[in-house]
């Protein structure tokens, strides 16, 4: 792993604190515009909402963009996994990003991003369940231990 690695607590924090702030600025427009979104991060067209399936337009893309464009992938990622990420960017901007080796440092880095990726959904989810904002059905997977 990369040695200049943030804590992973501070890496859920910081991409949770982008995501509220996310939220609050499109909260009179989520209904309505069937939560999508415009938050500047990568391709620049994201619903909040959508978890499963395709990861095109979908929270797990915005989050792959934000650990991009904040400088996370950067901390956490050797030098070969940062030039495949980007080279994921670069050619496949609706994808996301996940190491593709089973060497020990990929699988570390693997089960780091999926707890970002679980820990920021579930975030989303509770944070519009909050604001009155029923999207118990999309976020089904990812609420069943997490608590705001």
């Amino acid at each position: 792993m990369n040695t200049n690695t943030l804590p992973e607590n501070k890496i859920i924090n910081k991409v949770i604190k982008i995501l509220d702030r996310i939220i609050v600025e499109n909260s009179d427009s989520l209904l309505q515009l069937n939560f999508k979104t415009r938050p500047g991060f990568g391709y620049d067209k994201f619903y909040l909402n959508h978890v499963d399936g395709s990861y095109d337009m979908s929270l797990q893309s915005l989050i792959h963009y934000i650990l991009a464009e904040e400088g996370i992938y950067k901390s956490i990622l050797n030098d070969y996994q940062f030039a495949e990420c980007m080279k994921v960017i670069g050619e496949e901007p609706e994808a996301i990003y996940y190491p593709a080796d089973d060497s020990d440092e990929d699988l570390e880095i693997q089960d780091l991003l999926d707890n970002i990726y679980f820990k920021a959904i579930a975030f989303t989810g509770m944070r519009l369940i909050s604001m009155g904002i029923d999207v118990s059905y999309d976020f089904k997977d990812y609420l069943t231990d997490y608590k705001l």
